[in-house]
């Protein structure tokens, strides 16, 4: 008798498991020493693991992964991973050291661990907007294509309140900024905060299907909160011809979501170390 669809997923679910994977650089070297080399190891993780990452951290000479997979997949997935990050890397990648998760509360430790990879190494960046923290994606303050994290699979009862105190911001909802506070932020902060929504080289260099989906986005958003086209392609380095093509093309809801939210969490973290909010309107 065949299995019903929903019988299948059962099954399926029931072989899977958690593992931990770590990934270091032979002799300890800095792996992903630029912002460009950053986003392409993100983009690389979700490219050929993203349907079965739960978390991840990228910090200077290692990467940590989580992943729910079944026991065969978890050794393909780890060269899959390595032979992704290699070519954005500037070290050399040991192979990687898989360990099972034992139980819940061996994963519960593990979303700590893993989201305080920055503190703990006392790495530059915070927590919640470095590069290679899985944060924004948990918020939804960055879209990878292929990334779906899987952690309200792994751990049903997870909440993001939970990790708002890891990366010490305060465990309130973060919603995506207003219009008029996009207004006031401005064209080159929309263009950053684009490129890190969407994990793209900050430089926006060439006409690669990502570069353009940025400087699309930035376009439409900008139309929208009320900042001038001329403006925003200047910011963008393009003419303004260019830009008014870029905006005939709707983009994604979520796309234009995920970069009020990315600016939501700048301001949240400026608010949290007793910054000025870097987007508040002006008077």
């Amino acid at each position: 008798m065949r299995l019903s669809s929903t019988s299948a997923v059962r099954k399926l679910a029931a072989t899977m498991r958690s593992f931990h994977l770590t990934f270091a650089a032979v002799g300890r070297h800095a792996l992903f020493p630029t912002e460009r080399a950053r986003r392409a190891a993100v983009r690389a993780l979700g490219r050929v693991a993203g349907a079965w990452i739960v978390l991840f951290a990228i910090v200077d000479d290692h990467v940590h992964v989580v992943v729910l997979c079944e026991e065969e997949r978890v050794g393909r997935l780890a060269r899959a991973i390595v032979l992704a990050l290699r070519p954005v890397a500037s070290a050399a990648l040991e192979p990687a050291f898989v360990r099972p998760v034992r139980d819940r509360g061996h994963l519960e430790s593990l979303v700590g661990y893993v989201l305080t990879q920055q503190a703990h190494h006392g790495l530059a960046e915070h927590g919640a907007l470095a590069t290679g923290s899985c944060y924004r994606d948990l918020l939804g303050a960055r879209l990878v294509p292929g990334l779906t994290l899987r952690i309200g699979q792994a751990l049903p009862r997870f909440r993001l309140r939970e990790a708002c105190r890891h990366v010490a911001l305060p465990e309130v909802e973060l919603c995506p900024v207003t219009l008029d506070v996009v207004r006031a932020a401005g064209a080159a902060r929309v263009v950053a905060a684009a490129s890190a929504a969407l994990a793209v080289a900050p430089e926006l260099i060439g006409n690669a299907a990502e570069v353009v989906e940025v400087r699309r986005a930035a376009v439409q958003l900008a139309l929208t909160s009320g900042i001038h086209l001329a403006e925003m392609a200047h910011a963008l380095g393009i003419g303004v011809g260019t830009a008014r093509r870029l905006a005939v093309r709707e983009v994604a809801e979520p796309v234009l979501r995920a970069i009020r939210l990315e600016l939501a969490l700048e301001a949240a973290v400026g608010a949290a170390a007793g910054l000025a909010a870097p987007c508040e309107p002006r008077a």
